[in-house]
């Protein structure tokens, strides 16, 4: 019998994320300019999808993880479980993005500032404490994008402005992402953790010293604004390849729950930063096409 802890986010995000395919078919298979770059959205939906699933099965596991000095705490635990599912569906129903997108940058940082900040002050030598302090904000710069190309039209500069403290704030992350690989090669290559590398895995210091020297180098691209687009959209593809090639095998190598709970939470949190790195290149790309407008009306 599969726990609920696992059939749960992974029903979830396997459906959430044919779902997406459904609605965001002609986009992503019609030849579309932004074909590449709108499988972010298909790619964030499904991880929150995932996570939201998680949230909603294992509530007690992680009600201690919310501030003792925060009241209803199981309370708060399911209900970031409903939002992260009500962002997913709004992402695949392509309804209220420019609320859901706001939102979800919002609650990516609350996580940042009640729980993952203060662990950095409390324990600055941990070094699990600075990559999920610096992630999640990225995870809300990608959020912030997507609101941005939602307001393009209403608010223009501030669109602007929003895509490049998404482009700075994701280019800098990227590079210490880099840094990481390169420092720990001996653990999951991607998105930094403290797991070692899968023995069924091939040559693993190799393949993280590629993977942080490309990180290292399309960080740099972004943080100068040279080709960014291609920059964080080669990013996202980079985690959505070791997502498929890694993480996933590694779910269906994983026995037991815990291991599966694991292998789920690495699936879901490497597609969620490809998914978050596609929508900063579709509000790079959406920039510039609001520049040459701009320029061609002058």
């Amino acid at each position: 019998m599969i726990a609920p802890v696992v059939f749960w986010p992974t029903a979830l995000g396997i459906g959430f994320f044919i779902a997406g395919l459904i609605t965001y078919r002609r986009d992503l298979f019609g030849g579309s300019r932004n074909e590449l770059l709108l499988w972010g959205n298909v790619f964030v939906a499904a991880s929150l999808a995932t996570f939201g699933g998680e949230h909603l099965s294992a509530a007690r596991s992680l009600m201690p993880f919310v501030p003792k000095w925060l009241p209803a705490r199981l309370f708060i635990t399911y209900f970031v479980g409903f939002a992260l599912i009500a962002a997913a569906l709004s992402l695949v129903a392509r309804k209220c993005l420019r609320w859901s997108s706001l939102l979800l940058a919002i609650m990516f940082l609350l996580f940042a500032l009640l729980l993952y900040w203060p662990n950095v002050v409390l324990h600055p030598r941990m070094r699990i404490a600075w990559i999920v302090s610096v992630r999640e904000p990225t995870f809300a710069a990608g959020a912030l994008a997507l609101f941005a190309v939602q307001v393009k039209e209403s608010w223009p500069r501030t669109f602007a402005r929003l895509v490049l403290v998404a482009r700075l704030w994701a280019g800098m992350v990227v590079i210490f992402f880099g840094i990481e690989n390169f420092l720990h090669p001996e653990c999951s290559p991607g998105v930094p953790d403290l797991m070692l590398t899968a023995k069924w895995v091939p040559a693993p210091a190799v393949l993280a010293y590629i993977t942080g020297g490309v990180l290292v180098l399309l960080g740099i691209a972004m943080l100068l604004n040279m080709h960014a687009k291609v920059a964080s959209s080669l990013v996202g593809l980079v985690m959505a390849f070791l997502t498929v090639a890694l993480y996933v095998p590694g779910f269906f190598l994983a026995s037991g729950t815990a291991e599966r709970v694991t292998a789920i939470n690495f699936v879901a949190d490497t597609l969620l930063f490809s998914g978050t790195m596609l929508l900063i290149a579709r509000g790079l790309d959406e920039v510039a096409g609001h520049l040459t407008v701009r320029n061609q009306i002058r």
